[in-house]
């Protein structure tokens, strides 16, 4: 999983209210441990794909005041629960529907690692929710509730367009303890690329509307009523206010629509099979450093994949030594790329990251992996493949 920070003068956070925490990171520097190999999930039949209709209504309004009574009871707060424990608290935007289900898009990080869903409505109503689908590059996740015929925001058709100083009006759940809290703003910067991580940039809207933990995933609306974003961060650090970001909603809408296009209902059941956003692949592993006291004199697999759309899944195993990684594109104009003679000595957990994730890599792309695993020396194969999030 990548870890969303940035350390300029701050730190940018996602602004998930969180128990313990809202997202694990491939930089941490992980202890080698055993993680056993687990069996992936039977497909199962008799499944429904979707048929979602967004809302596009104009708001003929006279006033802010009217335009947040019109668009308030789009917005909900959701509880995320592991083993039936709360760990973080979030919001979300109702944005469409069909004979069955209401659909809530919300922040990825707001339900990474959690197992079961509550949304809660202005009104106090509570419902499960269930995950039709997420993508953690994006930033992106959505949910569905058994319940129509509710209030559903309307997306705003071209971000690119936003001006600069127009009016904001912000949504959402701060501190996961506060829903239904509103405050206004305008628009600081359009399409501002924020550094998330050492290999990952995002193209935000950024706005100085007063924006906490708990409003990420809740709705940034322009004085009209219309959906323009989907907050999800803002630079904490002493001294630093009003530097919130939102997810632009053509970039939202595009990623949900990937999703909501992929995502199938299983009736008999009553289950997801969630959705995606075609082209993806993620890598399960997670690096670390093995050695003894102090000392470390080994890079290796730290935890494997667990999840069986995770490219290398069920090819590694736990503190398997890493050697070196070659890089074969499909596209055999491009060439090959390897990294050797892997040792703490010579290479840090963070290059070996930025070597893979800087290169480009696509569908169909091979990562080679060199590795000894007890006294065999191995060269692993590992396909990219489509990656599909799964609770």
């Amino acid at each position: 999983m990548k870890l969303w920070k940035y350390f300029i003068t701050g730190t940018l956070i996602l602004s998930c209210f969180a128990i313990t925490s809202c997202s694990k990171s491939k930089e941490a520097e992980k202890p080698i441990e055993d993680n056993p190999i687990t069996e992936p999930k039977q497909e199962e039949e008799s499944y429904v794909a979707l048929n979602v209709t967004y809302t596009n209504t104009t708001l003929e309004t006279g006033s802010i005041e009217d335009t947040i009574e019109a668009i308030y009871d789009s917005v909900v707060a959701i509880d995320a629960y592991i083993n039936n424990q709360l760990y973080g608290s979030g919001s979300g935007v109702l944005f469409g529907y069909d004979d069955q289900f209401s659909y809530i898009a919300t922040c990825h990080h707001v339900i990474e690692n959690c197992q079961t869903f509550k949304v809660t409505l202005s009104n106090n109503d509570a419902y499960e929710a269930q995950l039709v689908g997420g993508d953690i590059e994006s930033d992106i996740a959505v949910l569905a509730v058994k319940k129509t015929k509710l209030t559903y925001a309307s997306w705003f058709e071209n971000t690119e367009a936003l001006r600069l100083g127009s009016t904001v009006i912000c949504i959402g759940n701060p501190l996961g303890t506060l829903p239904g809290s509103v405050s206004t703003g305008v628009v600081s910067f359009n399409n501002r690329e924020i550094q998330v991580d050492d290999y990952h940039k995002m193209k935000l809207i950024q706005t100085d509307v007063a924006i906490n933990s708990g409003n990420s995933g809740g709705a940034l609306f322009n004085a009209a009523g219309a959906l323009i974003g989907i907050v999800n961060a803002k630079y904490s650090s002493s001294g630093i206010e009003g530097l919130g970001f939102a997810i632009p909603a053509n970039q939202a809408r595009t990623i949900i629509d990937s999703i909501l296009k992929t995502a199938r209902y299983h009736l008999e059941e009553q289950t997801w099979e969630t959705g995606y956003v075609e082209g993806r692949w993620e890598i399960g592993f997670t690096l670390g450093y093995g050695g003894y006291g102090f000392m470390r004199t080994t890079i290796g697999i730290a935890s494997i994949a667990d999840n069986p759309t995770h490219s290398d899944y069920g090819k590694l195993k736990a503190n398997d030594k890493l050697n070196g990684i070659t890089l074969t594109f499909k596209d055999s104009s491009k060439e090959i790329q390897s990294l050797t003679n892997i040792t703490p000595q010579t290479t840090t957990i963070e290059e070996i990251y930025k070597f893979i994730y800087n290169a480009n890599l696509t569908l169909g792309d091979v990562i080679t992996l060199d590795v000894t695993r007890g006294n065999e020396t191995l060269s692993i194969e590992i396909p990219l493949l489509q990656y599909r999030y799964m609770i």
